[in-house]
């Protein structure tokens, strides 16, 4: 594939990840009551590290002759701690889809950047799970002889 289509799955990432700032940051002003203590840090966490991902991506593309974009994504809002995961989790989805068409895009021209967006794959993939973990997309089924993963519908 051309650098230019690179560019764009890199440019569609890198829009996820600007939502992923916004999003994330407003769900820790937003989220309240006894869960307050515990979420309000791990969403700002979460809009760090979407602010580390972005920083790289910015600079990668403009390294491979291209223009970052400024424009985020679909954010998503709610004062309902149960719907901030959900939508964390649904763009969290978002961004692995951008990260897996970006690697695909590499093809074998672009070794380096692939290997590194193997990197952000299993990042993605670990957030990913968490957060189904938390909206319990996914729970854990215990029978006499085993425990099995199943998902949740």
């Amino acid at each position: 594939m051309s650098s230019n289509e690179l560019i764009e799955q890199l440019n569609k990432a890198m829009s996820l990840e600007l939502s992923g700032v916004i999003q994330y940051s407003q769900h820790s002003y937003l989220v309240s009551g006894t869960d307050r203590e515990v979420y309000k840090e791990f969403f700002r966490d979460q809009a760090e590290e979407a602010q580390k991902h972005a920083e790289f991506l910015g600079d990668k593309i403009v390294a491979l002759g291209g223009v970052p974009t400024v424009e985020p994504a679909m954010i998503r809002q709610s004062v309902d701690l149960s719907e901030m995961l959900k939508q964390d989790l649904e763009l969290e989805r978002e961004a692995m889809a951008a990260y897996m068409s970006a690697w695909e895009a590499c093809g074998e021209t672009d070794l380096p950047t692939k290997f590194w967006l193997e990197g952000q794959i299993a990042d993605e993939q670990i957030h990913i799970e968490e957060l189904e973990k938390l909206t319990s997309d996914r729970v854990a089924v215990i029978s006499t002889d085993k425990i099995v993963l199943k998902e949740v519908s």
